[in-house]
């Protein structure tokens, strides 16, 4: 038999990779969907346009007024809750007679073995809306479903990527001002991990979460604990004693001041025992409130991103983004927020925040070896970075 040449050889390969290739595109159009939206390989926003607007103008030079008057106007034409993310608008084909679609599936494994949201499809739709996925984050999806004979099927697999938007804000059906405390860069380049502690407003009695709202919190962010920094008072008029969710997560209760108001020696013992809370993997991931998710809260989130080492401008910031809930605005020329300011400078005068942060730590009993611990637990390692940064 004669020998084939090395030209015939690849000749081969080649057909052989091109038939593979047009069975696999064969396979993907003639399965039981065919995704249409978006494009593979897209770049999702995750901001509305409210909110793209907002941080351009708190990136700015600014006033508190500038941010009133902002607010004021937007709000005239724009009904609702500003700090809602925007949802993605997801579409699919069903290929055949009885194919019905039941959930989306978003992954950031392409095969789909570990931290799979589910995003419930409306019978009979061909949509769903996606929403609150990390920032910065390829992910993969694919629309799962039954057939005529009620037997599992799903559709082919496609990626796309979220923009590069800080904060992640989280729909939870029913509830204001909800997002990642994680994605803020540090002054070294790193990243603040993202899906560790989520912060927002209370869910029971100023707001009313949905059922929907809270399988999102327990199912699909995959919540371990609630961190309650209500007092008494508040605590007597929720109808559940405490907690919003169902007993799977874990209830704590530290009853916290914010601003200047947590200086007091009793006020040091309650933030270190908070922060203890938070440094326990087991308690991970963890939302964490008091009324609005915005002065006790934003005071806790402060101190927290501070000690990682976001940049100081960013902790601001994240501080004056509250001003997009139903909460009212927020803003560091106000009195409230000098008074934390000037309260933290007594501690480590003419620094930044991070070392007033860490000052502010040693002093309510918190080590050093826990301060490295919250470090190694919330920032990614260098080599988990993007190639951009």
């Amino acid at each position: 038999m004669k020998t084939p040449s090395p030209l015939t050889i690849t000749l081969l390969a080649l057909t052989l990779i091109s038939c593979r290739s047009t069975t696999c595109r064969k396979s993907i159009c003639n399965g039981p969907f065919t995704l249409l939206s978006p494009m593979q390989d897209a770049v999702l926003s995750q901001h509305t346009q409210a909110q793209s607007d907002f941080n351009n103008l708190l990136i700015k030079e600014h006033t508190h007024n500038d941010q009133k008057a902002w607010l004021a106007e937007t709000r005239k034409t724009t009904k609702g809750d500003l700090s809602l993310p925007k949802r993605n608008t997801f579409t699919w084909q069903c290929n055949g007679n009885g194919i019905d679609a039941h959930a989306i599936e978003v992954s950031e494994c392409p095969r789909f073995t570990e931290n799979v949201l589910h995003f419930i499809v409306q019978k009979g739709q061909n949509e769903a809306l996606i929403h609150s996925l990390k920032a910065n984050t390829k992910y993969y999806w694919r629309v799962v479903g039954t057939d005529c004979q009620a037997r599992p099927v799903s559709s082919a697999v496609a990626s796309f990527t979220t923009a590069d938007e800080i904060p992640r804000w989280i729909f939870v059906e029913g509830v204001s001002n909800v997002r990642d405390m994680g994605g803020w860069l540090t002054k070294d380049g790193r990243r603040v991990r993202q899906g560790l502690v989520y912060r927002g407003g209370e869910m029971r009695i100023h707001m009313m979460v949905t059922a929907e709202g809270i399988r999102f919190l327990e199912h699909e962010l995959g919540l371990h604990s609630l961190l309650d920094l209500r007092g008494a008072g508040e605590l007597a008029k929720d109808s559940n004693h405490g907690s919003s969710l169902s007993p799977i997560v874990r209830w704590h209760n530290t009853p916290i001041s914010g601003y200047a108001g947590c200086g007091t020696d009793a006020q040091k013992e309650l933030y270190a025992k908070a922060f203890r809370i938070i440094i326990e993997p087991t308690n991970l991931p963890l939302y964490t409130h008091c009324w609005g998710g915005a002065d006790r809260t934003g005071t806790l989130i402060f101190l927290l991103n501070a000690t990682l080492g976001v940049k100081d401008e960013d902790l601001l910031h994240d501080y004056e983004l509250t001003s997009l809930s139903l909460w009212g605005s927020r803003s560091r020329e106000t009195d409230q927020f000098k008074s934390l300011d000037a309260f933290l400078e007594t501690l480590a005068p003419g620094q930044d925040y991070q070392a007033k942060a860490v000052a502010y730590w040693k002093a309510a009993g918190i080590t050093d070896k826990e301060i490295e611990t919250i470090r190694e637990m919330f920032l990614e390692k260098t080599d988990e970075l993007p190639k951009s940064l």
